[in-house]
């Protein structure tokens, strides 16, 4: 797994790119998003369009990184989700509370709102 972070704006943007299936792909992505905290970065997008497979582990990286966000008083959004990345968060009802942008451009607009 690969994590590429690009800023627009206020917004962080991570790339992921590989499979998110546990350490040490897990740790650094809730590694990320802390240092990203650290310097004062609340606004996250998680680009998973080169994700090609997310199991639980994956899932609850997410979750924590979520977490640690909506503690900061910050925000995360999805995009890019492969159709078998998409089921697992709809099976999971995940997208209830994850909101899920269509592109990069779209959930900058919208974060950049808040």
């Amino acid at each position: 797994m690969k994590i590429k972070e690009k800023m627009h704006q206020k917004v962080a943007v991570l790339t992921l790119k590989g499979k998110l299936m546990g350490p040490p792909a897990t740790k650094t992505l809730v590694e990320d998003v802390e240092n990203l905290l650290e310097d004062g970065v609340t606004r996250v997008v998680l680009d998973l369009k080169h994700v090609n497979w997310i199991n639980s582990l994956g899932v609850g990286a997410i979750i924590k990184a979520l977490s640690r966000l909506n503690k900061a008083g910050g925000v995360l959004h999805l995009v890019g989700l492969t159709e078998k990345v998409r089921s697992v968060f709809v099976m999971s009802q995940l997208t209830k509370i994850i909101p899920i942008n269509e592109t990069i451009d779209e959930a900058i607009e919208e974060l950049n709102k808040k």
